[in-house]
């Protein structure tokens, strides 16, 4: 599948928006409401949105889309739907046949725009099934992906030139390093940012600015987890599920880490049992040396039925994930307190 410019079909899209299903999915949430709220602008009067523009969510509201999709649009021309958290295109087999008969009937309303928006969570599009899904959608589909940290600068610039506010390229750079390309927390930060230079009566934004009312985004490296597994900190476990929630990560796969480090540990643990040393356990469990090196200290002051008892509660939490009523972020944070 060709890689769009989202920035630019959006964009012509807005100029004029046809009827039908939009199907929106990707993990730049910021770019994704703005194009919806750009959508409502552009084909429901602001006098009458009250009257043409609904939300729904759950998988369970297909019957009330049907509902909302048979009812005229009042003193407009069209009529807005909004589907948050409907599963689609993996809806519940319970949901599935009511999900599919709204999609088959969404484009024959010549006066309805029904959107369905899909979190990173929900679906990546990234899967052989999800490509395959997307191309049985018969409406729009649109991926609102991560722009690039050049293109996420020159965004940055662009909104600090429309407040009147004059910052060098090479703070833009600073400010995105220390914030992330992330455009919602950059949002939130050109807005800090232009209220204080407002408040002081200047026109330009420094360095110093930056570091003084932006925190330092938390940067965790790629042993992360690993390491605070071994150390037992279930605070700094804690700050980084937090931090990825905030990111729209999948929590499944923070799990996978979790538990491929705790039956990491646990057969460690079990080598050194045996009398091996850190180099033979390495060797016959076939795992990096300098990583067995490191987790040998560790597991020596762990009792073995503390160190199972973690990979249970972990196997435990796996099963509670794959429940699809479970909070799965709360899941998280209570196995890693149980560390």
């Amino acid at each position: 599948m060709e890689k769009q410019d989202i920035v630019k079909l959006t964009k012509e899209i807005i100029a004029s928006p046809p009827a039908g299903l939009y199907f929106l999915y990707g993990g730049e949430e910021y770019l994704k409401r703005r194009f919806l709220l750009d959508l409502k602008g552009a084909v429901i009067p602001e006098d009458v949105a009250d009257l043409n523009f609904t939300t729904v969510s759950g998988p369970d509201q297909a019957e009330r889309v049907l509902e909302l999709a048979d009812m005229l649009p009042q003193f407009s021309e069209r009529r807005m739907i909004v589907w948050y958290n409907s599963g689609y295109p993996y809806v519940q087999q319970r949901y599935k046949k009511k999900a599919d008969e709204i999609i088959e009937k969404a484009g024959k309303f010549p006066y309805i725009i029904l959107v369905i928006y899909a979190t990173e969570d929900e679906f990546t599009g990234t899967g052989k099934d999800d490509k395959a899904a997307l191309l049985k959608i018969k409406g729009t589909t649109l991926f609102f992906d991560k722009l690039s940290p050049a293109r996420v600068q020159k965004w940055v610039i662009r909104h600090f030139e429309s407040e009147n506010i004059a910052v060098s390229d090479s703070d833009v750079s600073y400010l995105t390093a220390r914030c992330g390309t992330g455009m919602t927390e950059l949002s939130s930060a050109i807005s800090k940012l232009c209220a204080y230079a407002a408040e002081k009566g200047r026109a330009e934004i420094n360095r110093a600015d930056i570091e003084e009312l932006i925190p330092q985004k938390i940067s965790f490296s790629a042993f992360f987890i690993s390491d605070n597994i071994r150390k037992r900190d279930p605070s700094a476990l804690a700050m980084y599920i937090k931090d990825a929630k905030s990111r729209a990560e999948k929590p499944q796969f923070i799990l996978s880490s979790i538990i491929a480090e705790a039956e990491k540990l646990c057969r460690i643990k079990l080598a050194q049992k045996s009398g091996l040393t850190y180099q033979q356990a390495a060797t016959q469990l076939g795992i990096n040396e300098y990583i067995v090196k490191l987790a040998y200290p560790s597991v020596a002051e762990i009792p073995e039925k503390r160190c199972f008892r973690f990979l249970h509660a972990c196997y435990e939490a796996d099963k509670a994930v794959k429940n699809t009523s479970s909070d799965n972020w709360g899941v998280l944070m209570q196995l890693v307190c149980s560390i």
